[in-house]
């Protein structure tokens, strides 16, 4: 059987994501090809991970500008590659992973972080707010897989959205001594 191709995305810069590193390499060490997706800045280190990965630049670093070019592009270039899964890092791509999902009927997991349209960015912000509600009340009821850090998000968004959200702990990686 041929190994399964999984697509992480996520907006930032995959430098300093710790949490995507331990995912990616958690799937990695359970046999899945991994490649992780973000995005470069003109002052971005260099990357250096145990699988593949891709960050695009783009035109614009903050706002709607950003996350609708981001979205564009990952959409793009989910379209075109070769994978069986897409993993979904937080809301704000998930517009394109479930829309390439669906066109390509692949499977999608969302991973989230956090409660995303509740981060302090967006509390005094109510206008982008609820642009953001409106995407995640959109799609968030028809993805299938999802995972979140801690028991009471997952209640929330069950509670909220009649799925079923799993749990995985973002805990500290085990050192040996």
């Amino acid at each position: 059987m041929p190994t399964k191709r999984i697509i992480i995305s996520v907006t930032n810069d995959l430098v300093a994501d710790k949490r995507i590193n331990k995912v990616a390499n958690s799937l990695q060490k359970k046999g899945f090809e991994v490649i992780c997706i973000g995005r470069e800045l003109a002052k971005s280190l260099p990357v250096k991970f145990e699988y593949p990965h891709k960050r695009f630049r783009l035109p614009f670093h903050a706002g709607l500008l950003f996350y609708a070019s981001y979205n564009i592009r990952l959409a793009f270039f989910l379209l075109f590659a070769r994978a069986d899964i897409f993993l979904s890092n937080d809301l704000d791509t998930l517009p394109a992973n479930f829309l390439i999902s669906k066109l390509r009927n692949k499977k999608l997991v969302y991973d989230s972080h956090e409660l995303f349209t509740e981060v302090p960015e967006l509390v005094n912000r109510k206008k982008t707010q609820q642009v953001w509600l409106k995407i995640e009340k959109h799609i968030l009821p028809k993805v299938k897989y999802a995972y979140t850090v801690c028991d009471s998000i997952a209640k929330i968004y069950s509670d909220k959205y009649k799925i079923n959200m799993g749990v995985v702990r973002n805990i500290p990686e085990k050192k040996n001594n």
